[in-house]
């Protein structure tokens, strides 16, 4: 705020106090001042005559001296400002209201004391701008307090601080109030008389009262200005509120501190906020249940009361069972109200003093405490279990949705509460193998694999980044000349310790674990570019994961992709399996679409293994199957398997799209597609998975 705006805001004040008035900048001058200030503090003011030149006239002399309420002053005398800047120079220093007295000083013929009262002007910055001082008369200090009563302090502390929006009062230096204003006894929710017959030490909270005693003393006895402290305040009936509590002494002309100026500046509101965002940051959005850090400080606790009680804590891992086709047939918006009303489910099912939490996705946790055995932690897994089980009605639909549960018990009070809540999770994957809709507990052949894995997907993580993955290309050739139509591009892991690891060793670890999605966005830009880079007009193949068809922006992805290596649309194309294709939502629909737009073509890989119908052909543009190798294996000796290829290959050629069997191994096999007119086929007989991408016929 500048000092003009200062002005403006502050001159009807200035004008109508009958006590002295007046306004400083930061170096001291005084900007401008009431007729009561420059009385008692022998100002030089200044008016304006009619021709708006400045007149100069003493305070003293009559006649009306109102130029809108105040008066611009020149050449002050230094003698009695001195003290005045004393305080005012303090309160800007401090940022607080400053209380204080002048040296004795003539006020119509008898040696008065002054007592000045400074408050900062603040900027927007919070900085101080300029310093307002109220003057008057007092009697000597050391009389207070009933002098302060008495004399023009109480109308000082009445008429300027009444309206402060903090709580403001005067103090012995005991802290027994003399003076409170009305926005000290609404915070606190006393009347006047009430909050005057107490002590500061009855309005701090009881376990605050010893360092404010302390803190009090020792201001006392130093020359600091002011304290401050962050403290919690106790009101009428018992009401609790936060605040910022300020402590100023007020000082006679030797220093000596006579009584105290206490400031009370409510703060709940701030710390509430504050209050809400540790819980966001410690509790899951979607459910309000603890979430991870939290869950992990539940554990600590639990396993820190086991030695006291000579019990065990149990930590309970819950995945809800095929969650996923909740969220590709039903969409993200109603899978969050389904793991929303699960998230009720489990928290109602525990016992008092359980912690229910969730881990993020589908994963919930439930922290025990004075569990006894296995047995006892079974039985409240098992409560979970029914009550997630309950029919849950979505968008007219009637869900039952299950839980499988994994069970970790503590083996002493020294236990990890990462490694329980990691056992917790190994005993979730025998659950869901063994069935589902169970729980089970960890055992320590369960335990080493699960840690291999974990282990193996924090490498596999490092793999992506540090460049440790490569491709290799196996040929699609036609039958006939066996001329080479296309590349299947098939990721690889150089291990440094394992040396090279075919995918089937990793691959369904990055599905469990999202890092799929990376790993799926490598290959993609990898194999489109040695395609790009080669001579070869045959077409790349690529694997895409259902977990990067249901993500939005796949499509767009593929789009900048081909754009930045200059391959044609027509030169690539995508293999998604039977089971992406036959749960296809409506977003991943409408990728595949978009796909399709961009010349981009679609076959379906392991055609033949699915349960479902085979509508998804007609309905989306699917350009091509690959049948499945388990079909060719029996090619010549299984009258079955001969009999199905024949009816895919039917299938296809009645469709109108290519169809490529895979798996062809010997030259029998081959004869026998061309016979039943098989035209495209992939196996190890026309070429196996190499890292050149070149021109190569079979």
């Amino acid at each position: 705020m500048s000092v003009a705006e200062s002005e403006a805001r502050h001159r009807a004040l200035l004008g109508a106090l009958p006590d002295g008035v007046l306004l400083q900048d930061l170096n001291g001058s005084v900007l401008l001042a009431n007729l009561r200030a420059g009385q008692l503090l022998d100002l030089k003011l200044l008016e304006e005559s009619s021709s708006g030149v400045p007149a100069q006239r003493r305070a003293d002399e009559t006649g009306p001296m109102v130029l809108n309420g105040h008066r611009r002053v020149a050449d002050p005398r230094p003698g009695r400002i001195e003290g005045v800047n004393r305080i005012s120079s303090a309160a800007l220093r401090s940022g607080q209201m400053q209380s204080g007295f002048t040296d004795p000083v003539l006020v119509d013929g008898v040696s008065q004391l002054l007592q000045v009262t400074s408050i900062p002007l603040l900027g927007d910055d919070g900085m101080p701008r300029a310093v307002v001082s109220s003057v008057a008369p007092a009697t000597d200090p050391a009389a207070v307090p009933s002098a302060a009563q008495e004399a023009g302090g109480d109308d000082i502390f009445r008429r300027t601080m009444q309206h402060s929006p903090i709580g403001i009062a005067v103090a012995t230096l005991n802290g027994r109030f003399l003076r409170v204003n009305r926005t000290l006894c609404r915070m606190l929710g006393y009347r006047a008389d009430e909050l005057q017959a107490r002590t500061l030490a009855d309005i701090v909270h009881p376990q605050d009262i010893a360092t404010v005693r302390a803190r009090i003393a020792g201001l006392i006895s130093s020359d600091e200005d002011s304290l401050r402290l962050e403290r919690s305040f106790v009101g009428h009936g018992g009401m609790h509120l936060w605040g910022t509590l300020v402590i100023t002494p007020i000082r006679d002309s030797s220093s000596r501190p006579v009584q105290l100026v206490v400031q009370v500046e409510d703060r709940s509101d701030l710390y509430q906020a504050q209050g809400l965002m540790t819980h966001m940051t410690l509790h899951d959005r979607l459910t309000g249940l603890p979430g991870r850090p939290l869950v992990l400080d539940r554990v600590q606790k639990a396993l820190d009361r086991t030695r006291r009680s000579g019990l065990r804590a149990a930590v309970l891992q819950g995945d809800v069972d095929h969650f996923r086709v909740v969220n590709d047939n039903a969409g993200y918006e109603d899978g969050d109200e389904v793991l929303a009303e699960i998230g009720r489910r489990v928290a109602a099912s525990l016992r008092a003093g359980d912690t229910a939490g969730r881990l993020g996705g589908d994963e919930f946790v439930v922290v025990c405490d004075d569990i006894t055995d296995e047995g006892e932690a079974g039985a409240i897994a098992d409560r979970v279990r029914a009550a997630v089980n309950e029919p849950l009605v979505l968008g007219g639909r009637t869900l039952r949705p299950t839980i499988s549960i994994g069970i970790a018990l503590s083996t002493s009070a020294d236990n990890d509460p990462l490694m329980l809540l990691r056992d917790a999770e190994i005993a979730t994957y025998q659950a869901k193998n063994r069935g589902r809709d169970r729980w089970d507990t960890v055992d320590t052949g369960l335990r080493k694999a699960a840690s291999e894995r974990l282990d193996l997907e924090s490498q596999l993580r490092t793999a992506i980044s540090d460049g440790e993955l490569e491709l290799h290309f196996q040929p699609i050739v036609g039958l006939t000349g066996r001329r080479v139509i296309g590349r299947e591009a098939l990721v690889r892991w150089r291990h440094p310790q394992k040396g090279l690891m075919p995918p089937i060793t990793f691959l369904p670890i990055a599905e469990e674990s999202g890092l799929i999605v990376e790993l799926g966005a490598w290959v993609l830009r990898a194999a489109v570019r040695a395609a790009a880079a080669s001579l070869d007009p045959g077409y790349v193949a690529v694997n895409v994961s259902p977990n990067q068809m249901i993500r939005p922006g796949f499509s767009a992805q593929v789009e900048t992709v081909l754009a930045e290596s200059g391959l044609p649309a027509g030169q690539l194309v995508l293999e998604l399996t039977e089971s992406v294709m036959l749960s296809a939502a409506p977003a991943a629909r409408l990728e595949i679409d978009r796909l399709h737009r961009l010349g981009v073509r679609i076959v379906v890989d392991d055609f033949g293994t699915g349960f479902s119908a085979l509508s998804y052909l007609r309905d989306l543009p699917v350009s091509g199957i690959k049948v499945d190798r388990s079909f060719t294996a029996g090619l010549g000796d299984d009258p079955q398997c001969d009999r199905i290829v024949e009816a895919l290959i039917g299938l296809g050629h009645g469709l109108g799209i290519d169809v490529i069997v895979e798996g062809v191994e010997t030259e029998r096999q081959s004869d026998l597609l061309v016979g039943i007119g098989v035209q495209h086929a992939q196996g190890y007989l026309f070429g196996k998975p190499s890292p050149q991408y070149e021109l190569q016929n079979a």
